[in-house]
């Protein structure tokens, strides 16, 4: 990966290499928008970790006519200059080099104590939303001096430089978008009107600062929305770029999306590395200066490929770092497997959309650096420990004891490790699961851990090994319900499918459309087989993030599947299923070849009381505890196992 590790050069700055983690808001700030220590170890790590240059998250340059989000960074003051310059310094003390995002919500914005939120019209951000106040010239003088004035706040800081937020339907993005801009004045109408904002904040901040600060403009190449007049396309995205260009700007940061289409910039599990490459490609074609883009990149090797190919100068990896700090460092030393790679389950996003600090179903770690060690005390001495289950908490659980000095036996009763991960790779597009099983057992073997497979572990039959304590991560069993017909031939445990120890074809009813449901469903019906979904509550994915149910409705509508909501399953007939419905009390038949159940799990509570009836120190982690996603399985089994049998 020779060009991915060559150094870089944007503006007067050089970077070590050519990856760039770009701005992604995770919320970690204090309440007054300030860099804390836990702020400031997340982004260190990420230096420390290999990037050549980090750009810090939506910082936000106005608080009287834009409302930042609670834990949103702020450069509004020079009070917070102090601050920022301890980010900076924990930046750059690993030879990394940093940029910190300005940005202003505009029409996004919550309405603020003045009134509604400025923006350059009055269309809302989404349709039968609040309308935005329609900025004055002045007014648009006014905030171009706000975010000059917080470049200005974060050189003072020991910044390299500043990026613009001109992307992903935020204010300056509202103003290049003919969508949102419907203005007549200078601002609005032609390419050049509606990217003066951004050419003036740039000549803005070379007035002060000069030519050796870095200015990026982050705007977007393409929103990805061509059904929606108005909306950018990548034939804009070089007409826009060589005006940013010819304005000063050192460097173009390629994003995608808008507020109708949020996947285009963060993508959901099914999307492919590189999909839309073929935009940088069209913007670097059209300037002489650096180009930076993310790609739903997840493996180096691809990101490496990007680059031989001249789809940019800067590769950007978002997710990639968060699931995996030390991603660049472990590429340069060939250790690919080593990487733990992000499997797009949009779990870091599902906490941003709750206006949540960020979390990473793979990294527990993710913005807690400071809270927990990258090393944890080496306190095991030796001391044998049992870790009962080899699924996402077991392997996690085990991995932290054994970086801790215990001598680990890792029993699992299936042939290969993974658990649960190990049926929910099965659906169509989730391969990335597998490849974060294959390096979740890769830690476990670097770290001696000995795995045991095939190995149906009781209190018992473990005794020999004497252990210290036990780990019970045995996971959960399927719920199958008492009701008439479920012990027919024609009845199927979800995970039996999925797993590929039965068939099912015809007409098939699931019973459950929560996420192990609606990957069933888009197998069978990718199969030939006609998928009825019959789900109790009012809408299909409980529970679920709503864009991945989204997602994987796009797909699975394609086959017209028959969905019943607000329906509860009574029994098996002759002919099909009786369902009940949940407003009505009506209870009716539906015909159904085969059904199949996907009704949740339950947590194997038996096992724990076994072992804990048995030995003095036992802890249950994931599925033992309660039934959940991978995100809380790894935490579960990361925070738990960091302290058991401490002294």
């Amino acid at each position: 990966m020779e060009k991915l590790f060559l150094p870089g050069k944007i503006g007067q700055i050089t970077t070590k290499n050519r990856v760039v983690m770009p701005p992604m808001e995770v919320l970690f700030g204090e309440w007054n928008g300030i860099p804390g220590p836990r702020c400031v170890a997340y982004y260190a790590e990420r230096a420390r970790g290999g990037a050549g240059l980090i750009i810090v998250e939506a910082t936000a340059v106005d608080e009287e006519h834009n409302v930042p989000w609670n834990y949103q960074l702020r450069l509004t003051d020079d009070c917070q200059i102090s601050a920022f310059q301890q980010l900076a310094e924990g930046i750059h003390k690993y030879d990394c080099r940093a940029l910190v995002q300005l940005h202003h919500y505009g029409a996004k914005s919550d309405p603020t104590p003045f009134g509604a939120p400025w923006a350059p019209s009055d269309i809302p951000a989404l349709p039968g939303g609040a309308p935005g106040h329609r900025m004055s010239v002045e007014e648009i003088h006014i905030v171009e001096r706000k975010f000059i004035d917080a470049a200005v706040r974060a050189k003072k800081a020991g910044f390299d430089g500043v990026e613009l937020a001109a992307a992903h339907g935020y204010l300056i993005a509202q103003f290049l978008s003919p969508y949102y801009n419907d203005r007549s004045d200078e601002y609005g109408g032609s390419a050049e009107n509606r990217c003066r904002i951004v050419c003036e904040i740039i000549r803005g901040i070379r007035a002060e600062l000069g030519r050796g600060f870095v200015i990026s403009v982050r705007f977007p190449g393409d929103e990805f929305t061509p059904e929606i007049p108005g909306t950018l396309t990548i034939e804009d995205a070089p007409v826009l770029a060589r005006i940013f260009e010819e304005a000063g700007a050192d460097v173009l940061n390629v994003s995608y999306g808008n507020n109708f289409n949020a996947d285009a910039n963060c993508e959901p599990y099914s999307y492919e590395q590189g999909w839309k490459k073929a935009v940088p490609k069209a913007v670097k074609a059209a300037v002489s200066i650096p180009v930076i883009s993310t790609n739903a990149i997840k493996e180096p090797e691809f990101a490496e490929q990007m680059l031989e190919e001249g789809v940019c100068d800067f590769v950007a990896l978002g997710r990639a770092l968060i699931a995996d700090p030390f991603f660049v460092n472990k590429a340069k030393a060939g250790d690919t497997l080593g990487i733990r790679k992000c499997i797009g389950c949009m779990f870091c996003r599902e906490q941003l959309y709750a206006r949540l600090p960020t979390k990473c179903a793979l990294n527990p770690r993710a913005g807690f650096e400071a809270e927990y060690p990258l090393r944890p005390e080496q306190d095991g001495q030796g001391r044998t420990v049992a870790v009962i289950g080899g699924g996402p908490a077991g392997m996690q659980s085990a991995a932290v004891l054994a970086g801790r000095g215990f001598k680990v036996e890792l029993f699992e009763r299936e042939p290969y490790l993974g658990g649960s991960m190990c049926l929910a790779d099965k659906a169509p597009h989730k391969e990335k699961i597998t490849r974060f099983t294959e390096t979740m057992a890769e830690e476990l073997g670097r770290l001696g851990v000995q795995v045991h497979t095939s190995f149906d572990a009781t209190p018992e039959n473990i005794a020999g090994y004497a252990p210290a304590g036990v780990v019970v991560a045995g996971g959960a069993a399927p719920i199958i319900p008492k009701l008439p017909g479920v012990e027919g031939s024609r009845v199927v445990p979800v995970h039996d499918v999925l797993a590929g120890r039965r068939q099912v074809s015809g007409r098939v009813a699931i019973i459950g459309s929560g996420m192990t449901g609606l990957e069933c469903a888009e197998k069978l019906a990718a199969d030939g087989c006609k998928v009825v979904l019959i789900e109790r509550l009012k809408a299909v994915g409980p529970g679920m993030f709503s864009v991945i149910v989204s997602d994987i409705m796009k797909r699975i509508s394609v086959f017209e599947p028959e969905i019943h909501t607000g329906c509860a399953f009574t029994g098996v007939t002759e002919t099909g299923i009786s369902v009940q419905s949940v407003e009505s009390g009506e209870v009716f038949d539906i015909a159904a070849d085969y059904v199949v159940l996907s009704l949740g799990v339950s947590p194997r509570r038996e096992l724990a009381e076994a072992f804990a009836a048995k030995y003095e120190n036992v802890i249950c982690v994931g599925d033992n505890v309660e039934s959940g996603r991978i995100p809380h399985a790894t935490k579960d089994g990361y925070i738990k196992s960091l302290y058991f049998l401490s002294e």
